[in-house]
């Protein structure tokens, strides 16, 4: 296993409190006590798109991007399926809510950012 600065498995947070989002209160208070490895050990900076709302290809989500239909958005960036995999673990339904009502982010490659209020680094 490859440890350093960028190692998915290098840094880690908790979730304390419930996520800011558009997915169901239900399912983001699910998220509270999963912890998650992290993709940079810090949080950050970006604009994003909300999970429901969002576009669902890459294409038109760097178009929306494009044309500043993104949201400013500041937090910790997780793999969206190590995370679902996590919370699989410490709440199946709400795992599966995530599967089912979107998909399109569920997959390798695709992102996470939880808010930082709603998170504890731990290591």
């Amino acid at each position: 296993m490859t440890t350093g600065p960028w190692s998915e498995k290098t840094f880690r947070i908790r979730i304390v409190r419930r996520p800011e989002g558009e997915a169901p209160d239900w399912v983001r208070d699910a998220w509270i006590g999963v912890e998650i490895p992290l993709l940079a050990p810090d949080a950050v900076s970006t604009f994003g798109f909300g999970v429901l709302s969002g576009p669902k290809n890459i294409v038109l989500d760097c178009f929306l991007g494009l044309i500043g239909r993104a949201k400013p958005i500041a937090g910790y960036v997780v793999a969206a399926d190590t995370a679902v995999d996590c919370l699989m673990e410490h709440a199946p339904a709400a795992a599966g809510w995530w599967r089912e009502q979107a998909p399109y982010l569920v997959r390798k490659g695709a992102r996470f950012i939880f808010d930082s209020p709603a998170c504890e680094r731990i290591s």
